[in-house]
């Protein structure tokens, strides 16, 4: 007896379906070896052309790509790929034979365009084959490298300053302390070196020689800059550095009555200046000390009828010491302020420099962030002679560092680099 029932197999043999297999098969090979092919020869096109290509992918035209590869061998070919599309580089083709200086060219034909030097192709070439593979290539061998080289381009050297370093024997490490201070001109080096040898600082030496004004006693009372900057809180405006004469202040504030004054006319200033005024009149109040403000913002028209009035009234040389040139008044920057004393404005005293009040903003102004603009026995610096009075707000880092070396605010912007921002011609 058997246990269990085989198990029916439906399954059968067909040979149509063996025969459609062995033809799929037969299909799918001739398929890949169609697509093979066609792989095998976009393979060869690609390899035959893959500089066009390369060239192409980078954005040159067809033409340009032509004209590259009709004039150049494979390795020459490679040299121009390792660098960016240059746009001229048919001009530069035109002009030289010296493939791995193209992208110099390219170079220094946009720097020349940035600095205003308007160099014609013939030009460009001429400079910086002289620059890499002629006499000036000699500057390598006082420390210059390439990239130095470059800085110094992109800072507006010309073949004369190259040369100037040359001939002055000024090697890399000599210079370059100098060359971090914005503003450095080559030419000026020499002087730079002499300078610092006085005032062991390079921001000191660079500046004053590029501005020996900033040290009234200096003179070149000639000198005229507009500065670009004059919201910035430490603009240095004085004689040689101005303020345009539509210049006002963006965010001046009327203080409220009782801070100023009765007869002060100018009583505006800037938000900064007036909060740290504020502070500091409470902070006096407290030790029974009254002061007020007496001036603040005053425009460059009321600074002209200001400095004409005392010319008129006492002479030029009274006006020139005494008071500030129109467009050079830190009044007009709205962060410089007259103080005075409720003892002066009652008659208790004749003038602020008199008072308790000017001692005790004498020792403490510098915490609120002010400094007495023109300090006694410093008018050879400051060219406006002792006023206790006038007061510049320039922060309260500021004012310390400035407390702590005993520097006036041209000496503090001459050790740090604090050089306004000037309007170019």
């Amino acid at each position: 007896m058997r246990l269990f029932k085989k198990k029916t197999d439906y399954s059968y043999y067909s040979s149509y379906d063996s025969h459609y297999s062995r033809k799929r098969v037969r299909v799918d090979r001739a398929v890949i070896a169609g697509i093979a092919g066609v792989l095998l020869v976009v393979g060869i096109v690609v390899y035959l052309n893959f500089n066009r290509i390369q060239f192409l992918w980078k954005g040159y035209s067809w033409s340009t790509t032509s004209e590259i590869l009709r004039q150049f061998d494979n390795e020459e070919e490679k040299e121009i790929l390792e660098h960016d599309k240059m746009d001229h580089i048919l001009k530069w083709i035109d002009r030289s034979n010296k493939v791995e200086l193209y992208d110099d060219y390219e170079k220094y034909y946009t720097v020349s365009k940035k600095l205003k030097n308007d160099f014609q192709y013939d030009e460009v070439v001429e400079f910086i084959d002289d620059v890499f593979t002629g006499h000036l290539k000699m500057l390598s061998n006082y420390g210059y490298t390439n990239d130095i080289i470059w800085d110094l381009l992109n800072n507006g050297a010309n073949k004369s300053d190259l040369t100037y370093l040359l001939e002055n024997k000024l090697d890399n490490e000599t210079t370059a302390p100098y060359r971090e201070v914005e503003g450095y001109k080559i030419k000026s080096m020499l002087d730079y070196i002499a300078k610092y040898n006085e005032v062991k600082n390079y921001n000191y030496a660079v500046n004053i020689v590029n501005y020996p004004f900033i040290i009234s006693s200096n003179g070149d009372s000639s000198a005229h800059y507009e500065i670009a900057n004059p919201d910035d809180l430490l603009s240095l405006v004085k004689k040689g550095f101005y303020l345009s004469a539509d210049y006002e202040p963006g965010d001046l504030v009327e203080p409220e009555e009782k801070y100023v004054a009765p007869d002060c006319g100018n009583r505006m200033l800037r938000k900064d200046a007036y909060e740290a005024m504020v502070k500091m009149i409470k902070d006096a109040e407290k030790e029974d000390l009254h002061l007020l403000l007496n001036s603040g913002y005053r425009s460059y028209a009321e600074q002209t009828k200001i400095y004409n009035e005392t010319e008129q009234k006492y002479g030029g040389a009274y006006a020139a010491e005494y008071v500030a040139k129109p467009g050079a008044s830190e009044h007009q920057t709205g962060l410089g302020l007259d103080m005075t004393s409720q003892s002066v404005v009652d008659g208790q005293r004749l003038v602020f420099s008199d008072t308790a009040e000017y001692k005790w903003v004498l020792a403490n102004c510098q915490k609120y962030g002010f400094v007495i603009r023109f300090e006694e026995g410093k008018d050879n610096i400051t060219g406006i002679s002792h006023e206790p009075w006038h007061l510049r707000y320039v922060g309260e880092d500021v004012a310390r560092d400035m407390t702590e070396h005993s520097w006036t605010f041209e000496e503090y912007c001459l050790y740090n680099n604090v050089i306004p921002e000037l309007k170019k011609d």
